[in-house]
């Protein structure tokens, strides 16, 4: 498995633990994207039907975001974010959504992010472990975020982003990623609160990680994240709780999610 990292971004404590696979298949393509845009789509005739975010009906939040249809066969990106620097720090945070356009449910979706100005790379990226919902269906949205570690050589304007994503297959072998349903999500103007269960017949293990992504429109404006609790193994039908503070964050439309790790 990746080893913890603690990130300090945008005001906010980000704890970041991958699980380890070594089913990792590399999707080759390359999506480029301008900065603040959604990615173009590709209609095929053998294409998945897209499906709206949350269509597996396991997160939470009132967000009802549309996306783009995106790359015919291939898990892609359909719409970002702009480029939040961390003030003080040389890092950054880009919000991402993808969909899942393969014929299989996917798993461990890993981007790696080229930032491209005036003709060159500016600085380079990878996605966290803050994917929603954390295993995707054909034709399914998920949001995730990238993390890059020096933004000082990306300008304010004229980027582009090249992304190339890696997959494994969604499947309960030990520390593939588990879903949980989430079966209570409420803002209360400061922090979001709210339930989630073990919708699975197998055991999850800890630690579980709460994701939230706020939205303005179809925009996604920012993200905030927190770990359920007990942080313990959890048996099928088992509940955790969560407390996620927003940081003086508008956040009055979200989609939230929680996942966590085949025993």
């Amino acid at each position: 498995m990746k080893k913890p990292s603690v990130l300090l971004a945008a005001g906010m404590l980000v704890l970041t633990l991958s699980g380890c696979s070594a089913r990792v298949s590399p999707d080759t393509h390359s999506t480029a994207v301008p900065a603040g845009t959604t990615a173009p789509t590709a209609p095929s005739a053998d294409a998945v039907t897209p499906k709206e975010l949350n269509s597996s009906q396991l997160l939470g939040g009132n967000a009802k975001p549309s996306f783009p249809a995106g790359e015919a066969g291939k898990v892609s990106v359909v719409a970002q974010g702009q480029l939040s620097k961390t003030e003080g720090m040389d890092s950054g945070i880009l919000l991402i959504a993808y969909r899942n356009n393969t014929s299989k449910a996917v798993a461990h979706v890993d981007f790696t992010v080229a930032a491209k100005a005036g003709g060159k790379v500016v600085a380079s990226g990878n996605s966290q472990t803050g994917s929603i919902p954390a295993q995707v269906q054909p034709g399914e949205v998920a949001l995730d975020y990238i993390y890059f570690s020096n933004v000082a050589s990306i300008p304010d304007a004229g980027v582009t982003y090249e992304f190339q994503a890696q997959t494994s297959p969604a499947d309960t072998s030990p520390y593939n990623t588990a879903a949980l349903k989430v079966t209570q999500a409420d803002n209360n103007g400061s922090a979001i609160i709210g339930v989630a269960s073990n919708p699975t017949d197998k055991t999850l293990q800890n630690p579980f990680g709460v994701y939230a992504y706020c939205f303005e429109g179809d925009s996604i404006a920012s993200y905030v994240e927190s770990f359920a609790k007990p942080d313990a193994v959890l048996t099928p039908g088992g509940e955790v709780t969560f407390s996620i503070d927003l940081y003086d964050r508008k956040c009055d439309s979200f989609v939230l999610g929680v996942s966590g790790y085949f025993s």
